[in-house]
């Protein structure tokens, strides 16, 4: 197993090397109990340099939701345009003209379907399966899956990672729900990292930004986990920036991976 890459002392020894970074929100801004004001500082300071920062998150709330929510937190606006799960979706759904839709996740996470004329209907009648996270209640979730297969409906997730534990409690996401369904055959699309389909989005509007084409050498991707953000960075043909603490890297990490305790300039 390869060692994970010395920590880098500050975001300023990368800062001439790319020209676009895409960053993640929680675990990098805020671990939702505290805000990191040298991360939003870090980032504002590779913007006033030229650069161009675009947030990517898997958050099931549309980026102008997300953004509010940011401002909420207290943290300001280091960074140029954002791009969630939950956007890709939105597109997704209205680039083929779906209006019924069976939602799995928290109902909170319906804020995701605000404004489209979409109606969530039980699976018998939905055109389209969107999954945003772990239901509340999976008692019936592998008979909803089962229905969804039957009907040949695709899964949409935005969000695939699959639980994280903090303490004791451990936390399950929409990609349980993915690694489910593919097991029985389902086709599932990724809207959120690691895909491609939110890293095009993000790259697109960076690209819109900077008024120019942006190489993937020019991109540098920063997050707090392996197996999202460094993976899907890396699958993408960018550099990856990890943010905590050392995890094991990806075989193919090379010397594309930098990795530092916190963002910090």
């Amino acid at each position: 197993m390869a060692d994970a890459p010395p920590a880098l002392a500050g975001l300023s020894r990368l800062a001439t090397a790319y020209a676009v970074i895409l960053c993640d929100v929680f675990g990098v801004l805020h671990d939702a109990t505290r805000v990191f004001p040298a991360a939003a500082e870090a980032l504002a300071a590779f913007r006033s340099g030229g650069g161009t920062v675009i947030l990517v998150s898997n958050a099931a709330e549309p980026g102008t939701r997300l953004a509010e929510s940011l401002r909420a937190r207290g943290i300001p606006d280091p960074y140029d345009d954002l791009v969630t799960g939950a956007d890709v979706a939105r597109s997704l759904l209205d680039a083929a003209g779906v209006r019924r839709v069976h939602h799995i996740g928290p109902a909170r996470d319906r804020v995701l379907f605000e404004g489209m004329p979409v109606t969530p209907v039980p699976v018998d009648a939905a055109e389209q399966i969107v999954c945003t996270g772990y239901p509340d209640c999976d008692d019936d979730l592998d008979a909803t899956l089962e229905a969804a297969l039957r009907r040949g409906q695709p899964l949409l997730c935005t969000n695939p990672d699959t639980s994280l534990t903090v303490d004791a409690t451990r936390l399950r996401f929409a990609g349980l729900v993915a690694e489910r369904y593919r097991a029985r055959g389902g086709h599932v699309v990724e809207t959120g990292k690691p895909g491609a389909l939110i890293y095009r989005r993000a790259l697109d509007k960076a690209e819109s930004v900077r008024g120019r084409p942006v190489a993937p050498a020019q991109v540098l991707g920063i997050g707090d986990t392996v197996a999202l953000d460094v993976a899907g960075a890396l699958g993408n043909g960018f550099a990856a920036l990890q943010i905590g603490t050392a995890q094991p890297p990806p075989t193919d990490a090379s010397d594309r991976l930098y990795r530092m305790p916190a963002l910090v300039w």
